[in-house]
């Protein structure tokens, strides 16, 4: 199950991006990043910005811990 944390509901209005490219993102990811403390670094490319979602593992869920716009470089 896909569980988005407090603190990435929050982020998710604050910065106006929709649930719906998130979850796409986790469940199709064009690249994956290994990041500290077991954390992984999702990205998907959507026009000309990559969303890149932040999730840990526990059990069979896949926790949102936040998520932002990297814009293509």
């Amino acid at each position: 199950m896909i569980v988005f944390s407090a603190h990435a509901v929050q982020r998710i209005r604050a910065r106006k991006i929709s649930r719906l490219l998130v979850v796409e993102t986790i469940k199709h990811p064009q690249k994956i990043i290994s990041g500290n403390r077991g954390r992984k670094l999702r990205q998907r490319k959507f026009g000309d910005k990559i969303l890149e979602v932040i999730t840990i593992t526990e059990g069979s869920d896949i926790i949102i811990v936040t998520q932002y716009w990297l814009e293509e470089g």
